[in-house]
């Protein structure tokens, strides 16, 4: 190869859970262009960068199909008792969200995006917002790519209504690049029949996605009975506003039926483990996998978890193997390589990246690379069980769009320690409005 490379890395073990079981080791990859243009052994190129990758893995980039950027700062808030308040989205996170200010808004995205990038996730989908324009500009400077949106809602907190049409707004002003505007409905249950029938109106016609929360608790399926006398799935499927530009969270409660029909609409699943299996119950993530539904993996925010899809995949392998497999003496119910296929290709089909989620010549330059060099993932003798022995701790180079972001632990497109101390200054206020919020919703 004769042109110059921006970054060529050396060495490296690459897997690609994507294809049939493939590990390609001691492998070169260079960069240029934001592209992987090429992938083989002893590869002798000019680069700007160069990195050695002995004793380290490449993995797709990791997707974080599903998250709440805003609510970070109810980190350790929220009791395990306060949690079964069903509703908790709606007695404590849309009201924290609407009483948010500017200042907190900004400094909770630069935290969430800082917390991403240093646990490898390379993308991610915001589930909806106070302030999406705040995030999109926080997002361009870290060097994410993401999809932005409102939380859509019409009925409810009449402090936080967002039309239909003020999200077309964002999405017309966030078309192309890094950083796109969607769609979105908070909730049906906060939602009118109107601004249902315009979001998946005006996102067809403007070809983005939707991002939803769907079947997530059981007042949602009984509610869409008693106002369609349907269940949630039922009503959308019917009413023919399903399809591929469709992703939906948790459907936590899906009938058999739905199932058929979330698989015949191509829609996108993501299940959020942790939280699922704590605040809901155990998803029929297998029954949708075998009828072809893709199902991407996500945290729901750092306000349960640690933003780390490491430990997601870790805790969904043993939750539906102990849920779905026990009973049977079946323990392939989800492998690793399942996993880490949902937490990056999956991830990128849900957010409509083309030519990304794998690590292929003439794909997009997102790659998340992990140490291995660490008593805890020495030996490893098949690098797909990564989902068994790794953390986000263990990234130690990100790469977007052929840009590397963070380079052996330490972020270099935000200021890790200003972002630090700016959290630590406001967080006593914040917590004050916390505690008013839950007194209020005792």
């Amino acid at each position: 190869m004769s042109r110059e490379a921006d970054i060529l890395i050396k060495n490296i073990t690459i897997l690609r859970p994507d294809q049939a079981s493939e590990i390609l080791r001691d492998t070169d990859i260079v960069i240029a262009d934001g592209k992987i243009v090429k992938i083989r052994t002893n590869i002798n190129i000019d680069a700007k960068q160069e990195l050695n990758g002995r004793g380290k893995i490449a993995l797709p980039g990791l997707i974080d199909a599903h998250t709440h950027v805003f609510q970070i700062f109810l980190r350790g808030a929220l009791t395990m008792h306060e949690l079964q308040r069903h509703p908790i989205w709606l007695n404590v996170l849309i009201p924290f969200e609407a009483e948010m200010g500017k200042e907190e808004a900004e400094i909770s995205a630069k935290l969430a995006c800082l917390n991403m990038i240093k646990k490898g996730i390379t993308a991610f989908s915001d589930a909806g917002g106070p302030y999406p324009e705040i995030l999109a500009e926080i997002v361009s400077k870290s060097g994410l790519k993401a999809t932005v949106t409102h939380s859509t809602i019409d009925t409810g907190i009449s402090s936080y209504l967002r039309s239909a049409e003020l999200n077309r707004e964002l999405v017309h002003k966030y078309r192309a690049g890094r950083v796109r505007g969607w769609y979105s409905l908070r909730q049906i249950m906060t939602s009118t029949d109107e601004l249902i029938e315009k979001t998946f109106k005006y996102a067809e016609e403007d070809s983005v996605g939707i991002h939803m929360h769907l079947s997530e608790e059981p007042i949602e399926i009984q509610h869409s009975l008693s106002r369609w006398g349907k269940r949630p799935v039922e009503f959308l499927y019917n009413k023919g506003y399903l399809n591929h530009h469709v992703v939906a969270a948790h459907c936590a409660f899906l009938s058999k039926e739905e199932v058929k029909m979330l698989s015949k609409s191509n829609v996108k699943v993501v299940h959020c483990p942790t939280i699922n299996m704590m605040y809901m119950n155990f998803p029929r993530v297998p029954e949708l996998l075998a009828e072809g539904v893709k199902v991407a993996l996500g945290s729901d925010g750092g306000s349960y978890r640690s933003l780390d899809l490491f430990t997601e995949m870790n805790i969904m392998i043993t939750g539906m193997t102990g849920y779905y497999g026990s009973p049977f003496l079946d323990f392939n119910v989800i492998t690793p390589k399942d996993a880490l296929l949902m937490a990056t290709r999956n991830g990128a089909e849900a957010l409509m990246l083309e030519k990304s989620g794998t690590i292929k010549e003439g794909y997009s330059a997102d790659i998340t690379i992990i140490n291995t060099h660490k008593s805890h993932l020495i030996p490893l003798h098949d690098p797909f069980t990564l989902p068994f022995f790794a953390s986000g701790d263990d990234v130690s180079e990100v790469i977007v769009d052929g840009k590397l972001i963070m380079k052996n632990g330490a972020v270099l497109t935000l200021d890790e320690e200003k972002i630090l101390t700016e959290a630590l200054e406001i967080t006593p206020i914040v917590q004050g409005r916390i505690k008013r919020i839950l007194s209020k919703a005792k």
